[in-house]
């Protein structure tokens, strides 16, 4: 048995040694070293087995025990790791902070939380949530801290795309004034807008009410009447007394986001809230939730922790940081022992029902009992336990997804399968809703091009007459007109003539969403001569050159893909220098990505024309930007945007490179091979 073990066996005799004379009076000294020797031999089993990261350290604050999912996360033997030799793997940017939460909380005695980058055994720093809780014995003497680790990488990384999402829908929709309302007026929070009141000199005295579905003290407008219009002094005086009005002004000002707690007396009982401050152009939105069973749920679980004794504190703690339950199933006898925890996560008390295998599957969903089955024989047959998610019928109908592990032990001449049910109802629905979101989001992008393709054709007709009717007027009538009217006629016409080209420049931009669009193997060259066909009136025209080399076949989108050529030549032979034959120039090159995932056809198309001052290189290709004056060179400012999403579409870019004067050269990367994005 090795040190580690010895250490461990030796304070839990320590303790055991301290318990109340009533416990060691039921069997005396002998059975009692047994007792906790058998706690010591399932805790270690309970702690390898357990999907989270288990740590244990003494009064000297250095740590003397990690469980072997610890130990298989950082790739490091239990002697790297003894100590502070832990700390190696904290990323160098934590390490302060953790010192500093993990030093000033142990000498006060408090339990801690803390997330950190933490080094895996891979070489990647993954972010983990430790949550440390100190030891006592039953006569309150202090023994150390026991923490659990999770990682929680993935739900920080899954977080940040849900905001990513959420911060670029809310973008899109700030404006419209409908689906704000509904969203405040369905909100489950409260929420409400301020809008500031300046002084002379403009500082900010006081804010206005502009919406409020709920005030920040949780009583709606139709109890208190309504709120809008009246100023926070009349309806929340409180605020500037406890430093939330100066954190709303600081908002303002910054525009960083900001947070606080309150408390309110409702009645005879204190309510806390929770509030989030945004700013919205030159307003707030303050956004509110009550936390006040929250913390009370935090206060009874602290009582109840000084109130356990220190082994089932190790294990309840362990469990409740993984949402999880314990289990041990003696396979020889058939009894089943599980943790208090394991029977809340299922709705029940704990020890409200004996334990055992068929009444565990009772509790699965009708379809997943015959695979719970077939899993449990095979790990009866193997002693090897096959990880896997079941549904779990709750005691009032609720349905959870639970992650079986563990792993067999021996307990003298008993086979133990020791083991956990994770609760990870939560991971499964968040992946059900990212799906969700997904979906939703390709709805409403469909409606979009929808709504733009049916609104830009609508726009065309009165167009159309208003350009025939214009003509033929002047056509007949002209004779009559002063010259003042030819010329507003002749406006009429022009600007007419520039609005057709702008809708159907648009209708061309959002015909190029890339849904349902096929890609297929194609021979560049014959998309070449067929646009040189196209711009044959302006290449005859401006007398210019167009030069193709040979191109590839490459897997693209036939119809988009000629609209970028014609665009991008196009431009080349209509940006022409009056003082030299336009030449534009096509051709190609094979290159890598820099990132191994595979090789790019680079296609360039260079001319000779009047170029473009290089730092307007990302602004040429947003949607009606123009370098040059309409009367100066015709156009849209849409082509280059087409060609930025019909590149996108191919899973690919667009990049340029100018000199005024000299001309310009536009690299299109392509992928060789279809995309499986």
């Amino acid at each position: 048995m090795n040190a580690e073990t010895d250490a461990l066996r030796k304070r839990i005799e320590e303790l055991e040694a301290e318990l109340d004379k009533a416990r060691l009076g039921r069997t005396g000294e002998g059975d009692a070293l047994a007792y906790i020797q058998e706690m010591e031999g399932r805790f270690r089993a309970i702690a390898d087995t357990a999907p989270v990261l288990i740590w244990l350290s003494g009064p000297d604050k250095l740590c003397y025990f990690f469980n072997k999912g610890w130990l298989g996360f950082t790739g490091r033997s239990m002697e790297q790791e003894l100590g502070n030799g832990w700390a190696e793997g904290v990323h160098p940017d934590d390490f302060e902070r953790c010192l500093s939460i993990y030093t000033t909380h142990f000498d006060a005695r408090r339990e801690f939380s803390m997330d950190y980058r933490l080094r895996r055994h891979d070489g990647q720093y993954r972010w983990i949530a430790d949550r440390g809780v100190p030891r006592y014995t039953a006569t309150g003497t202090f023994i150390g801290y026991v923490g659990g680790c999770m990682d929680i990488h993935d739900q920080i990384t899954f977080a940040e795309q849900m905001e990513a999402q959420v911060e670029e829908r809310t973008r899109q929709l700030k404006h419209s004034e409908q689906f704000l309302q509904s969203i405040l007026n369905t909100a489950g929070n409260g929420i409400a807008s301020y809008e500031p009141i300046r002084n002379p000199a403009g500082r900010i005295m006081d804010f206005r009410i502009v919406y409020s579905n709920e005030d920040a003290f949780g009583r709606s407008a139709e109890e208190g009447g309504s709120v809008a219009g009246k100023t926070c002094r009349e309806v929340y005086p409180g605020i500037f007394r406890n430093g939330v009005f100066e954190k709303l002004v600081k908002c303002v000002e910054t525009g960083r986001p900001d947070s606080y707690q309150t408390d309110v007396r409702r009645g005879g009982d204190i309510v806390w809230y929770e509030a989030s401050i945004e700013k919205l152009e030159d307003s707030v939105t303050v956004t509110t939730r009550n936390i006040s069973e929250e913390l009370k749920s935090d206060l009874r679980l602290k009582d109840l922790n000084r109130q356990l004794a220190i082994q089932n504190s190790i294990f309840r703690h362990s469990e409740e940081n993984a949402n999880m339950g314990s289990y041990a199933w003696n396979v020889t006898t058939n009894e089943l022992e599980c943790s208090d925890n394991l029977y809340r996560l299922i709705g029940y008390k704990p020890r409200e029902f004996i334990p055992s295998f068929e009444q565990f599957l009772s509790f699965l969903h009708p379809e997943d009992r015959h695979q719970a089955i077939r899993d449990g024989i095979r790990a009866y047959e193997t002693k090897v336990i096959v990880q896997n998610t079941y549904r779990i019928i709750t005691k009032n109908g609720e349905m959870k997804y639970f992650r079986l592990s563990g792993n067999f032990i021996r307990e003298g001449d008993n086979h133990l399968m020791i083991g956990a049910l994770q609760d990870v109802t939560k991971d499964v629905e968040l992946s059900d809703a990212l799906h969700k979101k997904n979906m939703e989001l390709r709805r409403n992008n469909e409606e979009l091009a929808s709504f733009s393709y049916v609104a830009s054709h609508d726009l065309q007709e009165p167009l159309r007459k208003i350009r025939a009717f214009s003509s033929r007027i002047m056509e007949k009538e002209s004779q009559h007109f002063s010259e003042s009217t030819k010329d507003h006629f002749s406006r009429i016409i022009a600007a007419s003539i520039r609005m057709q080209k702008l809708i159907e420049a648009l209708l061309s931009y959002s015909g190029t969403s890339g849904i349902n669009f096929e890609f297929v193997e194609t021979d560049l060259n014959s998309i070449a001569d067929e646009v040189k066909s196209d711009l044959e009136e302006l290449i005859i025209e401006k007398s210019a050159v167009v030069e193709v080399q040979p191109l590839p076949v490459l897997p693209v989108i036939p119809v988009q893909f000629h609209q970028l050529l014609q665009n991008l030549i196009g431009n080349g032979i209509k940006y022409s220098s009056p003082d030299r034959q336009p030449l534009v120039q096509v051709g190609y090159t094979i290159v890598a990505d820099g990132e191994g995932k595979g090789d790019f056809c680079r296609i360039s198309v260079a001319d000779n024309g009047i170029g473009f001052d290089q730092r307007y290189e990302n602004r040429i290709f947003d949607l009606f930007q123009r370098l040059h004056g309409r009367n100066e060179y015709e156009g849209t400012g849409i082509g280059l945007a087409i060609c930025k999403k019909i590149a996108q579409n191919h899973h690919g870019y667009i990049t340029a490179e100018g000199t005024p004067g000299v001309g310009s050269v536009f690299y299109v990367y392509i992928p060789t091979t279809v995309s499986e994005q």
